[in-house]
């Protein structure tokens, strides 16, 4: 199993997929994981996330394109936009990814003047040295939950090498007020139980429109985004140890089947076992 600070290799068994899971601190959750074959299903992020593949290879589909990260590469991903994973190579493949709340990095952008948008990379791959040791260091924080000023230096530093690592003049995608006008309602309130011409309605749109629409600005239809926020709704009840069945039906689930069902589609593993990882059990 890999173990070690940032920029170290640990030793990992091959006999099995594992995961670890972590919330550091408010607005940042981690994960470490090795998969051998399919890891999830398409799906699209709440949050910035930025990743290293550790060995092997990790292919994902993302932006209408397959993209193979070898060890050392660096994955960005932008909040809201869909995408896969899985194995490329038969020894499987171990990464280290941080969710990052898109607010908190939003006001250390306008603070320095770096501009009122999220970075945005066009290419989700990159080997730029400065955000990889970025990472490194925000990881190696990451593991002294007592050090906050040390998080505190290392989240700066990793949001401006992202924000150096954006491309130059390049336009970051608009979304209309009136889609993220549904794209809000279904995070805040994921336990309902939306109907499209409810979300129609929010939207100021035909039933038609606003699926074709929510698609094209965010990667998934809106069902899919839903899922997605409740999934979120339901991994911070289990990391906070509440039962399983409690979980599910709080984030707006069917019952505890359909949350296994759709956890381990997306994160591979079942309630249960995310709570292990959770609560720092790995494996």
């Amino acid at each position: 199993m890999l173990r070690g600070g940032a920029g170290t290799m640990g030793t990992y068994t091959h006999d099995r997929d594992w995961v670890r899971y972590d919330q550091p601190r408010r607005g940042i959750e981690t994960l470490n994981a090795f998969f051998r074959g399919h890891a999830f299903d398409r799906h699209a992020h709440e949050t910035l996330a930025v990743a290293c593949t550790d060995s092997g290879v990790q292919r994902f589909r993302y932006r209408g394109r397959q993209h193979d990260s070898t060890c050392g590469g660096m994955i960005v991903l932008h909040p809201g936009e869909a995408h896969d994973g899985e194995c490329g190579a038969d020894d499987g493949f171990a990464y280290r990814m941080v969710y990052l709340d898109p607010s908190y990095g939003l006001e250390l952008l306008r603070e320095a003047d770096l501009g009122p948008h999220l970075p945005f990379a066009p290419d989700p791959l990159t080997r730029d040295p400065h955000l990889g040791r970025a990472f490194a260091v925000l990881w190696d924080a990451l593991g002294e939950p007592g050090e906050r000023l040390r998080q505190d230096e290392a989240l700066v530093r990793l949001w401006q090498s992202l924000a150096g690592n954006r491309a130059r003049g390049q336009a970051v995608p608009s979304v209309s007020y009136r889609l993220a006008r549904v794209r809000d309602a279904l995070a805040d309130a994921p336990q309902e139980h939306w109907s499209l011409d409810e979300l129609a309605a929010l939207a100021g749109m035909s039933r038609f429109a606003v699926c074709r629409a929510f698609r094209r600005a965010y990667g998934v239809p809106p069902y899919t985004y839903l899922l997605t926020c409740r999934l979120a709704r339901a991994r911070q009840d289990l990391a906070a140890g509440v039962p399983a069945a409690e979980a599910a039906l709080a984030a707006g689930f069917v019952d505890q089947s359909h949350l296994t069902r759709n956890l381990k589609r997306r994160f591979g593993m079942a309630p249960g076992r995310f709570a292990r990882a959770a609560a720092g059990v790995v494996g």
